[in-house]
């Protein structure tokens, strides 16, 4: 198989697969910082300052191609195994209602999804000064599922959000110790979303006699979109072996459009014509991220490196999904979070001239205050410890693998039910959730 043939089956293969594969957060929010190996073994510590020394360091500067030497090829899959375990679940139903019990399972257990992550790159060098690149990455996704009977079905079951990123980049060596670059971001979002609802409670403060969750049914809504943003970097080299490096991701915004379905919906013409299916609008804007980084070469085998990010999730206020239908008002789940900031060490060791080992550890803020955590994303704080290899198998082959453990302080929810909004009729709910994440990456760098 020639060398070009086998690019364009790494970037097709990771077209497909993150289309199709569910994600799950790996990292705060639902960001998935999952894109490289040789990065996952360094808690990707000097991934700004490209301190991985590959084409993987476009999804995070794409001024990274300042750092690449030659023609590459890249792809990457990384496992990544969340356990999110949910305990002493309580729902009950808002005071005006009778307060009663939402009966349900409390331990609904562990509602985190496994999923492999793929990505694909390529470097092209068109002159000493002008190199071209392009990444195909799945950058935001979430995955979370809860039983239909759990206690807080009215807040959620399922949760999906799925994206692709298609990014092509060019940069230019400014100065011989400076590189600066752009791309695009060409950004398809899917996202699906359910949960019950209390058609007792609903019949109830109506009149009906009829008690409150003797009457659930269950309401669904999906839709997709593509988006379009922007990506800007630096890579300033002021010696051999040290290099810093700043980039900035824009937010994408996007209009989901899709369907709504409703199930088990009463024979009450009122609630029959407002739980009617229709078309669904939701507005999501990705964050923006600011990301700076250095790489430094202590001796010729030694290297240590170090990251910080800025993510912008304060444009994150609610999620609104509209309705065509006249009769049913939004759907709406304040969310309100916080921007946030990721800070990484690494280090990285030169066994012999085929074999480099890694290190690195990192603290990942949540943007989720306790207020407003919700059973769709029920984040906390998280603190990495990763290691990693890589190892030059030929010439022009190399492999790299990385592993994370990534443990999640507890988390607790408290949601209250004031029967006003759409909130109405999801009752109170507490929670206490332990969550932890596994993450396995694997590489294969050809250069040409």
């Amino acid at each position: 198989m020639s060398n070009w043939s086998l690019k364009g089956n790494l970037l097709a293969a990771a077209a497909v697969i993150a289309v199709a594969a569910p994600l799950p957060a790996g990292a705060a929010g639902y960001l998935l910082k999952e894109q490289s190996a040789s990065g996952q073994g360094t808690s990707f510590a000097g991934a700004t300052a490209n301190g991985m020394g590959d084409a993987t360091g476009l999804f995070f500067n794409p001024a990274a191609l300042g750092a690449i030497e030659g023609n590459q090829a890249v792809g990457v899959l990384s496992g990544v195994f969340p356990t999110s375990k949910t305990s002493n679940a309580r729902g009950t139903r808002a005071t005006r209602l009778g307060g009663s019990t939402i009966l349900g399972t409390s331990d609904p257990g562990d509602i985190g999804m496994d999923a492999v992550i793929p990505s694909g790159y390529l470097a092209y060098t068109v002159s000493p000064d002008v190199k071209l690149g392009l990444a195909i990455t799945a950058p935001w996704g979430l995955s979370t599922d809860y039983p239909e009977s759990w206690t807080g079905r009215y807040h959620g079951i399922h949760s999906s959000l799925l994206t692709i990123n298609i990014s092509p980049t060019v940069s230019y060596r400014l100065m011989p110790d400076l590189t600066i670059a752009g791309g695009l971001q060409f950004q398809y979002a899917k996202a699906r979303l359910s949960q019950a609802v209390d058609f007792g409670s609903i019949l109830a403060a109506t009149g009906v006699p009829i008690a409150p969750g003797s009457r659930d049914g269950v309401g669904e809504v999906k839709g997709d979109d593509w988006g379009v943003g922007f990506t800007a970097g630096m890579l300033y080299e002021p010696a051999k072996g040290t290099r810093f490096g700043v980039s900035y991701r824009s937010s994408v915004f996007h209009e989901l459009d899709g369907d709504s379905k409703f199930e088990g919906v009463p024979a009450t013409p009122a609630l029959q014509a407002s739980f009617a299916g229709s078309p669904v609008r939701a507005k999501v804007a990705t964050p923006d991220i600011i990301s700076f980084g250095a790489y430094h070469e202590l001796t010729s085998s030694i290297a240590v490196m170090a990251d910080a990010q800025w993510t912008n999730w304060s444009r994150f206020k609610e999620l609104r999904i509209r309705y065509r239908n006249p009769l049913r008002t939004d759907t709406v789940t304040d969310e309100n979070w916080d921007d946030s900031w990721f800070f990484a060490l690494g280090a990285a060791y030169k066994w012999n001239e085929k074999l480099t080992l890694r290190f690195g550890v990192a603290y990942d803020q949540t943007p989720v205050s306790d207020q407003y955590r919700t059973p769709r994303i029920p984040d906390e704080d998280r603190y990495w410890v990763s290691i990693g290899a890589g190892y030059q198998v030929t010439d022009s082959i190399r492999t790299d693998i990385g592993y994370s453990h990534i443990f999640a302080n507890k988390a607790k929810m408290d949601l209250r039910d004031n029967l006003t909004g759409s909130d109405a009729f999801r009752g109170n709910l507490s929670a206490d959730y332990k969550a932890h994440v596994d993450v396995i990456a694997l590489q294969t760098r050809i250069t040409f």
